[in-house]
């Protein structure tokens, strides 16, 4: 939605911030058991088959391939300086989950963009929980207990957004901010003008109009079949923007096992963030 306002570019997930270098980023085995590197490297293809060639076709993707081979020595930030460019005078815009699953990960790209604004976009943890745990207990990826599961889920939810929070408050607030993701779906234009004054782009009704239709971003469907992904596979296949339920508490369900420390900071978290704490 954000990256569709008309002075802005919306990429897919990028997750460039892995590693340094771009041929660590190709070779990357995931260090918590998620997919293998070339599986998320399909954001990054689609993008530069996208910003190149002006479209996503089996061969732009194989082009886009072969692009990236031969720049495996440069700096993840080089890859992301040349499709800001490519975009410009349009300003980039890139959500990438993984980007805030590690310290190390956010450092990197704080350090890399020091004048860049962060928005902390945030979704209640119980509906959180739920989508994470339907999409991934049978992944594989992780070797954790099938009732313990849960407890990972929601531990992903505190520690990322954790993470997010404890830099937004070093931040200034011009160059920080967080909003509910329930709030934008379920009442976008009262958030996303909020959102364009923050940015400092035009915040008029036919901006947001734009906005409203995320269905048309040029990343919004499944890529070619050498570069499927690049998002959530729920959206991709489905990118009409829907309304979105907001629970009424922080109480989970009991049959979930959870760690209680890990349920009391989690509630805590979720409190400062704007959710109820029940």
């Amino acid at each position: 939605m954000i990256g569709m306002h008309p002075e802005l570019y919306g990429f897919p997930e990028l997750a460039l911030f892995r590693r340094d270098t771009l041929a660590q980023l190709m070779a990357d085995p995931p260090g918590w058991r998620g997919a293998r590197a070339e599986l998320r490297m399909s954001g990054l293809l689609r993008s530069v088959a996208q910003a190149h060639h002006g479209e996503q076709t089996d061969q732009t993707v194989a082009d886009a391939q072969v692009w990236l081979d031969a720049r495996r020595s440069w700096r993840v930030e080089m890859i992301l300086d040349d499709l800001l460019g490519r975009v410009a005078p349009r300003i980039g815009v890139e959500k990438s989950p993984e980007t805030s699953s590690r310290d190390n990960y956010l450092a990197r790209a704080t350090a890399a963009y020091p004048r860049a604004r962060f928005l902390h976009l945030t979704r209640h943890p119980l509906t959180t929980v739920e989508s994470m745990h339907k999409s991934w207990h049978k992944l594989g990826y992780w070797e954790i207990q099938p009732e313990t599961f849960h407890n990972f889920c929601l531990g992903v939810w505190y520690f990322q957004h954790q993470r997010i929070h404890r830099l937004l408050q070093r931040l200034p607030p011009d160059r920080g901010m967080q909003v509910r993701s329930e709030d934008m779906l379920n009442a976008p234009r009262d958030v996303l003008p909020r959102i364009c004054k923050w940015l400092g782009v035009d915040a008029g009704d036919a901006a947001i109009d734009e906005m409203c239709h995320p269905e048309l971003a040029y990343h919004a469907r499944l890529g070619p079949a050498g570069a499927v992904g690049g998002g959530d596979s729920g959206f991709l296949r489905d990118p009409v923007m829907h309304s979105t339920r907001l629970p009424d508490s922080l109480d989970i369900p009991s049959e979930w096992l959870v760690d209680p420390w890990l349920l009391v900071a989690t509630i805590d978290l979720a409190h400062r963030l704007g959710y109820d704490a029940g």
